[in-house]
């Protein structure tokens, strides 16, 4: 009989540790392979990992949830990027930042589809696509709400080591990218937005060098296209709507216990002197 899977198991991403090395500080290990430049909630986390089944070690915003200090590289590259604020990222730069991984798939890293299909001209490129309609519905409730959420942002706002890094960021990619300034226009720009994506990559993307994946083709189309062989075990279906959900109520849990603690240690001495205070007053 099958057992239950922890919650450390559904999110092993939230809960690994290792130790930080800053991007400058870093070399490529392996050889950048694959760009998936898809849209969120088209399979990017199926997407994710699949390729690390193919032993293509692949970021995805997940890989951050244990990097937060690398938030700060990626949003200053939006920063060069999208609010002329710095220089844009050499090859070097994205080297250090993405030197553990073979691939790479979802935001921060598909705002650079560009950037990223010139600066790695071998890198094989992967498009995924879903009905704009049923995208729409997925992308609203589990990318525009949550990312606007008052909670979300409260949290955020008041924490500042591991929520706050990673709402600033997104928060980046949402204006620079998207161009959204606020929850309404992010779903006003999103269909517009997601069209003029996918046009773009297939544009600019020489036609032996793109695979239009269709999530549900199983191992077949994608190992043909890397040069893999068929793994033995089931293509991944990750990242449903309920596990997503799951996810982003760990995330802001977390920083709500870093701002509890951060109540403590500030609030603790007062409580103390406090107490000192009335005890001294009702003993004299």
């Amino acid at each position: 009989m099958s057992r239950t899977l922890s919650v450390q198991e559904r999110h092993p991403e939230l809960f690994a540790e290792h130790a930080y090395v800053e991007p400058a500080k870093r070399k490529r290990k392996v050889k950048m392979e694959v760009l998936c430049l898809s849209y969120m909630r088209t399979g990017t986390a199926s997407m994710y990992a699949a390729l690390n089944v193919l032993n293509l070690p692949c970021f995805h915003s997940f890989s951050l949830f244990s990097r937060v200090p690398d938030c700060k590289f990626w949003s200053a590259a939006l920063d060069a990027k999208f609010f002329s604020k710095g220089a844009p990222f050499t090859l070097t730069q994205w080297d250090q930042l993405l030197s553990d991984y073979a691939a790479v798939t979802d935001v921060p890293a598909t705002p650079f589809a560009e950037d990223l299909i010139a600066a790695y001209p071998d890198a094989k490129v992967i498009l995924m696509e879903r009905d704009i309609d049923s995208w729409f519905t997925s992308f609203d409730d589990n990318i525009i709400k949550p990312v606007w959420a008052r909670y979300t942002q409260f949290i955020g706002s008041v924490d500042p080591w591991y929520v706050g890094p990673l709402k600033d960021l997104h928060m980046r990619w949402v204006r620079g990218w998207m161009g959204a300034n606020s929850e309404e226009e992010m779903r006003r720009v999103a269909k517009r937005h997601y069209r003029e994506h996918n046009e773009m990559v297939r544009r600019i993307t020489p036609k032996e060098r793109l695979l239009e994946y269709k999530m549900g083709s199983g191992w077949g189309p994608l190992c043909e296209f890397l040069g893999k062989d068929v793994p033995g075990v089931e293509f991944p279906r990750v990242n449903e709507a309920a596990a997503l959900q799951e996810k982003i109520a760990i995330i802001l849990r977390r920083g709500a216990g870093n701002l509890l603690k951060r109540i403590l240690i500030l609030g603790g001495p007062l409580l103390v002197a406090g107490g000192w205070a009335i005890w001294y007053r009702s003993s004299y």
